[in-house]
């Protein structure tokens, strides 16, 4: 309609008008050209239109409008229009043409199945990416190909052909590796370990070698876990201990690197657990002991006992146990006493978990250098009872009314702490050496005094420690004198004839009756049978009190929350408000049950430890009586009446017990046995 009345109007304008309309449609035509028909380029470029994928390409490719004059219409040719839009980028493809196909069921229980699918002409900028992994199996894959590079890079430093700065660079570079956790799993998981210390076999000539090889065992030791030795590695450690610390005996590269070895060495342990570490003593063989010391047959495995025997390791923890104890003797200074301690506790803790069921590991410690390692155990045993004296830690005992404990730590606590840890782990490994073992127990009892010293672990030491000490280091005592005499009449007749004094806590020193008093020295049969008997009926009083308990227990009472009502022709608990003074009186009443409850449990308890006492001290007295008349004689005097039958009654409840606890057929079980079927014919 625009045009038309446009086309009308126009009759009326002057020529001149007409004229300047004529050159404005002139110039409509040449930017029309403009626009479609760019200039020629070349067929290898592509001008990119940045348009709308979506967009119609009507709209696209619209031109503005222009004017037109009847007079002068503008028209282009098909074949001029197809010419002039060459050079003009298409527009994308349109969306992929989906089709929908419906599947008509042919079995009545079908259904009707509807699916949309499109033709692959049509999907050209699509592509189908097939078995996309998880976000976690892609992490997962990452960090197990970063510790395959690494361990590559590491491991082709560590070969013998590189250069040795090159292999001390490594290897502290793997342990520094080693210090993370992680890094420690994906090097057991992928059985690592015994590669790297088979690459590493030669590094005992060398000595900054073989120190950064300690350092890595020392590392991959921190865990826990197995940490995987093979016997090819444990070879390692044990040459690596025997190295000469001289520097003259191995091949340094120069005191300056050597140093800085050190210091990288020092701070990677500042990194880890390092409790019994010296870090001013950074040696080879530190470390390797210190590796091999964290180690026992539970983490490495049974075959370790095995190995450690073969190898020669027994020999460097016995030799390590009687340079500690040497220095408890000379050593003034408390920190040095302590570490002394410590040392020889660790020692003895791996020599008791090798020798236990294991009858090869234990002659072969009894025979090395003429059992050195029971004469500093007993060495070690005396200067223990003479610390426990002066270091004692009897008043961590005593508590405040709040029942909290005194807030005090000192040295003298911190050196009672490493004597009692050092004495148990002595008599620890004198049991495993002389059960079931005739000559262990004479070799042991041979030592100077030693029979002596264990009957004061049983009478004496325990008023030194604290409460809760004093029943472990007692039972430790009678276990390792029934061992003593069970199978050696040489320890029997020197028991026998021993003098001591009665038991710290025995009725005999003062308290009751007058007629009780003992002052002295007594026998030494005469203070077991005193032990005995005090502790049986400290059994008795304690089973007693616990029955009364029992019978006194509250009955249970009725629910007096609510009661049942009948309302409407049916029956409903109703709930009955309880005033403040009921709920106080109920609270009052669990204390009360809560408390008497913890009576009868410490009851229990005390009962419990006094009958063990009573019974180890039987099952002694029995091993003193067996094969000797004169000692039979000897015990009856002291017990009431001359009747074994109290002690015969207590031991077949031990038995009693033992089978309810422990594997039937034991040699314990055995020996129990014997001793009651002995002394029901005395």
């Amino acid at each position: 309609t625009d045009l038309l009345e446009f086309s009308e109007d126009a009759s009326g304008v002057p020529e001149g008008n007409k004229k300047s309309t004529n050159k404005q449609g002139d110039k409509s035509k040449e930017n029309t050209r403009k626009i479609f028909s760019g200039p020629k380029r070349s067929p290898t470029k592509a001008v990119y239109n940045a348009r709308h994928w979506n967009q119609p390409e009507s709209e696209a490719l619209s031109a503005p409008p222009t004017l037109k004059t009847p007079s002068v219409p503008v028209r282009l040719s098909s074949k001029e229009a197809i010419h002039k839009d060459d050079g003009v980028f298409k527009a994308p493809a349109p969306p992929p043409k989906v089709i929908k196909t419906v599947t008509i069921p042919t079995q009545p229980y079908q259904e009707i199945v509807t699916a949309l699918k499109c033709r692959k002409e049509d999907k050209e900028l699509y592509t189908v990416v097939q078995h996309v992994k998880h976000f976690n199996d892609v992490v997962e894959f990452g960090e197990n190909q970063e510790f395959t590079d690494d361990i590559e890079y590491l491991l082709s430093g560590l070969k013998s052909n590189q250069p040795l700065n090159t292999r001390c660079l490594s290897v502290i570079s793997l342990a520094t590796k080693c210090a993370m956790p992680s890094f420690r799993m994906h090097l057991r998981a992928h059985g690592m370990v015994a590669m790297v210390f088979k690459t590493l076999d030669d590094s005992q000539h060398h000595q900054n070698l073989s120190l950064c090889t300690a350092a890595l065992m020392y590392i991959l030791s921190r865990d826990r876990l197995n940490m995987d030795l093979d016997r090819a590695s444990l070879d390692l450690m044990i040459r690596l201990l025997e190295l000469e610390q001289d520097a003259s005996s191995a091949k340094l590269l120069n005191e300056k690197d050597m140093n800085k070895i050190k210091e990288k060495i020092r701070r990677l342990c500042e990194t880890v657990h390092n409790k019994h570490l010296d870090l001013e003593n950074i040696t080879t063989g530190h470390l390797a002991m210190e590796t091999l010391l964290s180690l026992t047959s539970k983490r490495a495995g049974d075959w370790f006992k095995e190995e450690l025997r073969l190898l020669g390791g027994l020999d460097h923890i016995v030799d390590k146990v009687k340079e500690c104890v040497d220095h408890l003797s000379s050593d003034e200074n408390e920190e040095k006493l302590v570490a002394s301690l410590w040392g020889a506790e660790r020692c003895l803790r791996v020599l008791e978990s090798v020798t236990v069921h294991n009858p090869e590991n234990q002659s072969y410690l009894i025979a090395y250098k003429d059992s050195q390692l029971i004469v500093s155990s007993a060495k070690a045993l005396q200067h223990c009872e003479e610390l426990i004296q002066r270091y004692n830690r009897a008043e961590d005992s005593i508590c405040l009314p709040d029942n909290k404990p005194l807030p005090h730590q000192n040295v003298t606590n911190h050196v009672g702490k490493a004597v009692e840890d050092c004495m148990r782990a002595i008599i620890g490994v004198l049991l495993n050496l002389t059960n079931d073992n005739e000559w262990g127990s004479t070799k042991t009892g041979e030592q100077d005094g030693l029979i002596g010293t264990a009957m004061n672990c049983v009478l004496q030491v325990p008023k030194f420690l604290p409460q809760e000490q004093r029943f472990d280091i007692r039972v430790l005592g009678l276990g390792l004198l029934i061992n003593l005499v069970e199978y050696s009449a040489r320890n029997r007749h020197c028991l026998v004839n021993m003098e001591t004094s009665c038991s710290f806590d025995s009725f005999c020193t003062g308290e009751g009756d007058e007629s009780l008093k003992i002052t002295g020295q007594i026998d030494a049969v005469q203070a077991l049978v005193q032990l005995f008997l005090e502790r049986e009926r400290a059994a008795q009083l304690a089973e007693s009190q616990t029955d009364e308990l029992i019978k006194e227990a509250p009955t249970a009472q009725h629910d007096k929350s609510g009661e049942w009502q009948e309302t409407s022709g049916e029956i409903q608990w109703v709930s009955t408000e309880k005033p403040d003074s009921t709920e106080e009186k109920d609270k009052k009443e669990e204390d009360d049950e809560e408390l008497d409850l913890n009576k009868a449990l410490q009851h229990a308890g005390k009962h419990m430890e006094d009958c063990i006492v009573a019974s180890y001290t039987a099952l002694l007295l029995g091993c003193l009586c067996q094969e000797s008349p004169i000692n039979v004689t000897t015990v009856r005097e002291y017990l009431p009446e001359g009747d074994f039958s109290i002690m015969t009654e207590m031991l077949k409840k031990f038995l009693s017990f033992m089978n309810l606890t422990c594997a039937v057929g034991t040699t314990g079980q055995k020996s129990i046995s014997r001793v009651i079927e002995y002394l029901e014919h005395c």
